[in-house]
């Protein structure tokens, strides 16, 4: 990767701020070991992910002194610069804006099965949440206008915005597979392409009216290849292994088609292989997989709804930092295809807040022994995280007060076991903000009463916590 003087400066439009991000962006690469250390860079939400040839050679401290970075996270092999609501900036600077970027590399490391995993997850589902995350703030804006009486459910227009927000869940298939596709380092209209495949009316209509005359929803391709004929619409794991598949077959056929017939016969081969060996075998079992998974947090939540909450709620900050949070994503968009709804979503936004409790009251304490500028750094890290941006918060303040972010943690277990056992849930994926509270009028006046009293009971005990068991002495 290469920086060039055209690309550091975008975003910036006087010579003086153009001068001081392209210094920024210098320091930035000389601290991760020069260009020819960096092998590739992707981006989540408020994080620059970046692939190191020699990880040795990234300096962690002057990472942390440039101005702007909010703190380094090692971690999934891979070095990861917190920016905040900036990234997209740098990361366009950095790649190169309208440039192919070297997002895809995902090598995989011998013995490192879970940090493989964590990494391929991250890699999938960061670049699609802004996508779902709007959709699913529509439905719930949706849903408070007409729990509110503000517009009526059988109106035209609540009618044309669900059935807009409804279709990118539908089609999910569609952008998990594009997003796979660079992950897997696969031609992403090929992936596109299967996973229309694996949605296609014609398919659907056929297995209904097999069902209808009492048949079994299965065709059989040359007489022998079994096709059972199921609705793909919302299902993510089907659509993630259809294109690791896809990434096995186009190198085999690549091999096997002579060069000059590549244009044609490669796309052609590996589509139609692909799809046939996905719809036969790979995507029924990628749905069992989804319903295992579904029927395993079903069972833990039956056992002992409060445990769960309670675990799942005191790891969650740590996810954070660990730049692993995205992992929980696919859980809960599961829940919403199988039941129609999730109780974890509601406590990553417990978590949020708890994070935000935990920096407000890291600042009470030290508002008055730090400078102005400190002060209100603390304080602004706390507001961003009310708002669903918890990094500023974690790696500014409370990973220098390690027993301030456990409060945060445990105030985040008690009320998430709390949120759980009172059966506090969403029906759609949203971002865990304070702004996403109307999504849950969703399911009713209470459900959303326990959504505001939880926010604001896991702030208040965070906070109290806090200044309860931390000290800021020599800090």
């Amino acid at each position: 990767m290469q920086l060039t003087e055209t690309n550091m400066a975008i975003g910036d439009n006087s010579p003086g701020k153009a001068d001081s991000f392209s210094m920024k962006l210098q320091e930035l690469v000389a601290a991760l070991g020069g260009n020819e250390n960096i092998a590739s860079i992707t981006h989540c939400m408020t994080r620059l992910r970046f692939k190191l040839v020699d990880e040795s050679k990234a300096n962690k401290e002057k990472l942390e002194a440039i101005q702007g970075v909010k703190g380094v996270v090692l971690a999934q092999g891979q070095t990861q610069v917190i920016i905040g609501v900036e990234v997209e900036k740098w990361y366009l600077a950095l790649s190169g804006a309208g440039a192919e970027p070297e997002d895809a590399e995902m090598e995989q490391e011998k013995g490192k099965l879970f940090q493989n995993a964590m990494r391929i997850v991250a890699g999938i589902f960061g670049p699609v949440v802004p996508a779902i995350a709007g959709a699913g703030m529509l439905m719930g804006l949706l849903s408070g206008l007409i729990a509110t009486n503000v517009i009526s459910e059988s109106s035209d227009t609540v009618f044309f915005y669900r059935s807009i927000s409804v279709a990118v869940f539908f089609f999910l298939p569609m952008l998990v597979s594009f997003s796979a596709a660079k992950v897997f380092k696969v031609n992403e209209y090929i992936a596109l392409a299967v996973a229309a495949a694996m949605m296609s009316p014609k398919l659907v209509e056929k297995a209904a009216l097999l069902s209808d005359a009492g048949s079994k929803a299965e065709l059989n391709v040359f007489g022998v290849v079994p096709i059972e004929l199921m609705n793909y619409g919302g299902a993510i794991v089907p659509a993630i292994l259809a294109i690791w598949v896809l990434s096995k077959i186009t190198p085999i056929v690549d091999k096997l088609v002579p060069s000059s017939a590549k244009p044609v016969f490669t796309p052609l081969l590996a589509f139609t292989v692909t799809s046939t060996l996905v719809l036969s075998l790979v995507a029924p079992a990628g749905m069992w997989v989804s319903n295992g998974a579904g029927w395993v947090v079903s069972s833990l939540l039956e056992i002992s709804p409060t445990l769960t909450g309670f675990v799942f709620g005191l790891t969650r900050p740590i996810t954070i930092v660990f730049g692993i949070h995205h992992s929980m994503t696919p859980i809960s968009l599961n829940n919403f295809a199988l039941y129609g709804k999730d109780l974890l979503m509601p406590i990553m936004c417990l978590g949020n807040l708890a994070i935000a409790g935990a920096t407000m009251a890291i600042w009470y304490k030290q508002r008055n022994s730090v400078s102005k500028e400190q002060s209100s750094m603390t304080v602004g890290s706390g507001v961003t995280a009310i708002l669903g941006i918890t990094e500023p918060a974690l790696f500014g303040t409370l990973t220098k007060y390690t027993k301030a972010l456990f409060m945060a943690s445990l105030a985040t277990g008690i009320m998430g076991a709390i949120s759980v056992t009172i059966d506090t849930h969403l029906t759609s994926y949203i971002l865990s903000s304070v702004f996403s509270l109307p999504a849950y009028l969703a399911s009713g006046t209470q459900n959303f009463v326990q959504a505001v009293m939880g926010v604001i009971g896991v702030f208040a005990l965070s906070f109290v916590l806090t200044m309860m068991f931390v000290r800021l002495d020599n800090k």
